[in-house]
């Protein structure tokens, strides 16, 4: 615990340079009244509707709570649904948008009936960036990367990340040298991890680490990882195995960090709050970032929603 409680309060000299795809997530809360007399749908009454950053933002806003000071590069549309980005504010956030023409704004709306999740309706705009975007997006990183001293790529898949711009990324942050924590969602979409091959630090869930090795199976022999680092380029992977903790490949050896038992509420954004926490340990002190990390995911999926955690609890938690 006193290692956790060192490594944690090098948290606030951080500065990160974060790149990756916002969403808006939408919870629009009801009570069941019945089934509707025309088909057999549940009809509720409206309680309660919550607005929420939410993706590579919701990295964010878990690096703002754990102290990190952070440049954010991110993707928005030109509706109104933006604004809810223009409004995103903090004391140690550089918000950089990227509006394209005619772009929508991400936004997952979810229905929840009586604490069931009923539906979901998603406006995407997945199309990939023009190139007067990327041009700005590669302005503002070649800006901003000599003050950060860790990089995140947060993919959500929603545009951002094109094959060029992921090369161009790749090259600026290597010739950098700076330490670069990749997470690339696979949810609906096929895997495009291989996209990030080189170097990086590369977290993946275990459905994802089985998109690229079906036979993947965690365990402390660096010879099971050995697909997955052929396939990444890289020595440092990281597979998050939820309520069983994590596991890391870092070079010759793995490290693994149980997770603690907690009263699941919401499992959304635990990966986002793991990222977060994991990165701002960083890698010079594995077996501490790796545990520091479960127990701030641990601490989000006790939430409802894509809302941080916060530090106060942490700390608590380690004091314990």
């Amino acid at each position: 615990m006193r290692d956790l409680r060192r490594v944690a309060a090098r948290f606030e000299r951080a500065k990160v340079l974060l790149i990756g795809d916002t969403i808006l997530d939408i919870y629009t809360y009801g009570t069941a009244l019945g089934l509707s007399a025309e088909t057999p749908t549940i009809v509720a009454a409206k309680r309660e509707v919550r607005h929420s950053l939410g993706g590579a933002a919701l990295v964010c806003r878990n690096l703002l709570e754990l102290g990190a000071s952070v440049d954010f590069i991110t993707l928005m549309g030109d509706d109104a649904e933006s604004d809810y980005v223009r409004a995103f504010r903090a004391p140690k956030l550089e918000l950089v948008m990227i509006a394209a023409a005619g772009r929508r704004t991400t936004v997952k709306h979810r229905f929840w009936v009586d604490g069931y999740k009923l539906f979901q309706l998603d406006t995407r705009d997945d199309v990939a960036l023009p190139q007067e975007a990327v041009e700005r997006v590669m302005s503002e990183v070649e800006k901003r990367l000599p003050s950060a001293d860790r990089v995140i790529l947060s993919d959500y898949r929603h545009g951002l990340f094109a094959p060029d711009l992921v090369d161009r990324l790749k090259t600026a942050v290597r010739a950098a040298g700076k330490p670069c924590f990749v997470d690339s969602q696979v949810s609906q979409n096929a895997s495009n991890h291989t996209l990030y091959h080189g170097g990086n630090v590369i977290c993946l869930n275990l459905k994802e680490a089985r998109c690229i090795d079906r036979g993947f199976a965690p365990n402390g022999d660096p010879r099971g990882f050995a697909v997955l680092r052929r396939e990444l380029g890289t020595e440092r992977i990281v597979v998050k195995l939820g309520e069983d903790g994590a596991v890391l490949l870092d070079g010759d050896r793995v490290v693994a960090a149980r997770a603690r038992k907690v009263d699941v509420v919401d499992t959304t954004g635990a990966g986002d709050a793991f990222l977060a926490a994991f990165c701002l340990g960083g890698l010079d002190e594995p077996e501490a970032s790796l545990a520091l990390a479960n127990a701030w995911a641990g601490l989000s999926v006790q939430i409802h929603g894509t809302v941080p955690p916060a530090k106060a609890d942490l700390i608590a938690m380690l004091e314990q």
